[in-house]
């Protein structure tokens, strides 16, 4: 009788560990975000001819998840739409894609995928896949100079088998890293949806850039600025436009879901987070770099390669904006 109390006893025990765990996982995580704790930032001068530049969101899926999952410490189970997107960049010197989204195929290459994958980070709504996205453009593969790749993770990749031969373009520190085990990981869906096109490796040797270490000028007129965003991967890279017409845009990869990450700032739901990060600490300052970063320039469209809502705000602007006007 005693052994069954204690046994009894441990069971409420441990239930009440477990409640209160769970309850803790959904509790806000504050932040350090003193100014102690931010990268010196230099004033970024714009040169008065920048090039007029076009950028467009190609949405290829999606997948709603609710808000406290989204954001931690937020209680609300208000839908938020994660998207599956890639971006379109037109510049005079080359048209590029930021990103991927998903090709005509991935239901092909998630087939051999557990369970656990395909019902949690492998779960999404097809829409539309990058090709069609291209061909209601009136554009094929071979119209594309190059793709840059925020990151190495499925989803960011997983429109390439739809851009046959378009060489790619990555943070070599990415790279090296993804060839340590992330490119065989689940069945080695990354290393097949790579497809063999060509890599070029980037190495960020150019100067701190609004706060952040070290930058890369793609084009070499200051229009078009990568910076490293590490944390979610060692080697993800942001992406600053500046243009003649329209607002300066600063594209984060998986940095944060939603704005509600850096605005906040706040993780997702940390078993989420802990599924998709390396680093939990350097995601952590990352986060905390785009919080200073979105106070001190309120007027940049900060926009995260999942954030939906952010993605057709920015659309619905950017059909709006002026052009330059042809003479």
């Amino acid at each position: 009788m005693k052994l069954r109390n204690w046994l009894t006893l441990g069971g409420i025990a441990l239930g009440s560990v477990g409640v209160a765990s769970a309850i803790n996982s959904f509790l806000p995580h504050p932040f350090v975000t003193d100014p102690l704790y931010e990268r010196q930032s230099e004033s970024v001068s714009l040169a008065a001819t920048l090039p007029d530049i076009d950028i467009a969101f190609l949405r290829c899926g999606s997948v709603t998840v609710p808000e406290c999952l989204a954001v931690r410490g937020s209680f609300s189970l208000t839908a938020r739409t994660i998207a599956y997107s890639a971006v379109l960049v037109k510049h005079p010197q080359g048209t590029f894609l930021y990103d991927t989204g998903l090709c005509a195929d991935i239901p092909l290459f998630l087939m051999d995928q557990s369970l656990i994958f395909s019902n949690t980070l492998g779960r999404f709504h097809m829409e539309r896949p990058l090709c069609q996205h291209l061909e209601n453009l009136h554009m094929e593969p071979g119209d594309l100079d190059f793709v840059l790749l925020s990151h190495l993770h499925w989803d960011h990749v997983a429109g390439i088998p739809d851009l046959p031969g378009v060489p790619l373009q990555l943070n070599r520190v990415e790279y090296d890293f993804a060839t340590q085990g992330l490119l065989e990981k689940n069945q080695g869906l990354v290393r097949r949806l790579l497809s063999n096109n060509p890599v070029k490796l980037l190495d960020f040797a150019g100067p701190a850039y609004e706060g952040f270490r070290c930058s890369h000028d793609v084009f070499g007129d200051g229009s078009i600025i990568l910076v490293p965003l590490p944390g979610h991967t060692p080697g993800q890279l942001g992406m600053f436009i500046n243009r003649a017409y329209g607002p300066r845009v600063f594209l984060v990869g998986d940095a944060a879901w939603i704005s509600d990450n850096y605005m906040v700032p706040a993780t997702m739901h940390p078993i989420l987070w802990s599924m998709v990060t390396s680093d939990d600490a350097t995601a952590q300052q990352t986060l905390i770099d785009l919080h200073h970063f979105a106070h001190r320039h309120p007027e940049v469209a900060i926009i995260g390669m999942h954030d939906a809502q952010m993605q057709e705000a920015f659309m619905t602007t950017e059909r709006k904006r002026p052009r330059a006007q042809i003479v």
